[in-house]
């Protein structure tokens, strides 16, 4: 037991670090290999700053840590750059694009924290029938799509040489059968942000978490993989710092479906668990999200055994059910396609592919 608790360590120093505290057991290198491969290096960096705490690390950590902030301030700057001039064509022709994701958060967090957080591209949406002329705005100021062949709410990825990152345009986000958002949707609770020369769109602080809980948990996967994405936690832990008991309502009811809302329960109690959200009981309650949530540290102690859990995972009656709706109502192959097991690209997804940030 001593050394499967101590598997964890790394984790646990981490988070103290995400707290603002100095870890109980201090093995840097393998704090830093852990927040390196959860892209939250620079959070390390900005919390422990934030407490007065990061002149108490050992000096070749501190410049690490330093220097990892300031890159990712200069590449953050290069970020809202790009998005100011995509957002402003936009506005030329009439359309305010919503922020979705981390690009959300880019835009939600005071300027003084914007250095702590990666981002790996820009997601924006914008209204379906706006979509292949705003496609056609980007390409004029320089960008190419990656395909030209996009089927019906697959995004466009854009890409410039000069650019930090891609931009990644929606017309739509999530699945018929789990939750689904168009552009309306977000855009009627949202709020204006203006940047230097344009305007873009922040979905409300429920939509934002919602999105996010989607994102990971039922598009990618992570409910049935056992996986986590401390970014998203800690993006989740600011847009529900103010969250009333109306929006926690809000949110739970959004995830409506019974494997939806097992996977919603299982990532509130992880960011329960890890990073203290404040979140009620009723939201974080059920036999599965304990057993997730403890199947989640499982695999962090021994990785070898998350191919199997993932397998015991796909045999859960609540997603087979939640696949036999999405057959029924005819879904749209993005996420619970088909009635029976996953196709070949999907397990490759679910057993082979390590994805950026999780662990």
């Amino acid at each position: 037991m001593a050394l499967s608790v101590a598997r964890l360590d790394p984790l646990h120093g981490l988070l103290a670090c995400l707290r603002g505290e100095m870890p109980a057991v201090a093995d840097w290198p393998a704090i830093i290999a852990l927040a390196n491969k959860t892209l939250c290096s620079p959070t390390v960096a900005t919390r422990l700053r934030d407490a007065g705490r990061l002149a108490d690390v050992p000096p070749d950590v501190h410049l690490f840590l330093g220097e990892m902030e300031s890159r990712n301030a200069e590449r953050n700057d290069r970020l809202l750059a790009q998005l100011d001039e995509a957002a402003a064509v936009m506005n030329a022709h009439g359309v305010r694009p919503i922020l979705l994701k981390g690009t959300a958060w880019l835009a939600h967090s005071p300027p003084q924290q914007r250095s702590g957080r990666m981002l790996a591209d820009i997601d924006l949406m914008v209204a379906a029938d706006r979509f292949s002329a705003m496609i056609e705005q980007l390409c004029s100021i320089g960008y190419q799509p990656e395909s030209l062949d996009l089927p019906p709410g697959v995004p466009a990825v854009l890409s410039r040489p000069q650019d930090a990152a891609t931009i990644d345009l929606h017309s739509e986000y999530g699945s018929p059968s789990t939750l689904f958002y168009r552009y309306d949707d977000l855009a009627s609770a949202a709020s204006e942000v203006d940047l230097p020369g344009s305007m873009v769109l922040l979905p409300s602080p429920v939509a934002c978490t919602a999105i996010l809980l989607l994102h990971d948990q039922l598009k990618g996967r992570d409910y049935l993989r056992g996986r986590i994405d401390l970014r998203h936690l800690l993006d989740m832990q600011s847009y529900t710092a103010h969250f009333e008991e109306a929006d926690w309502t809000e949110l739970n009811r959004l995830f409506g479906s019974a494997y939806a809302r097992n996977a919603m329960r299982t990532q509130l109690l992880t960011a329960r668990k890890l990073l203290g959200l404040k979140v009620p009981r009723s939201l974080t309650r059920g036999v599965r999200a304990r057993l997730q949530y403890g199947r989640r540290l499982i695999q962090l102690r021994w990785p070898g055994t998350a191919p199997l859990l993932t397998l015991l995972s796909l045999l859960d009656p609540c997603y087979l059910a939640a696949r036999r709706a999405s057959r029924r109502k005819g879904g749209d192959g993005t996420s619970l396609e088909g009635a029976g097991l996953p196709r070949r690209d999907s397990l490759e997804r679910l057993f082979i592919r390590n994805e950026l940030g999780k662990i």
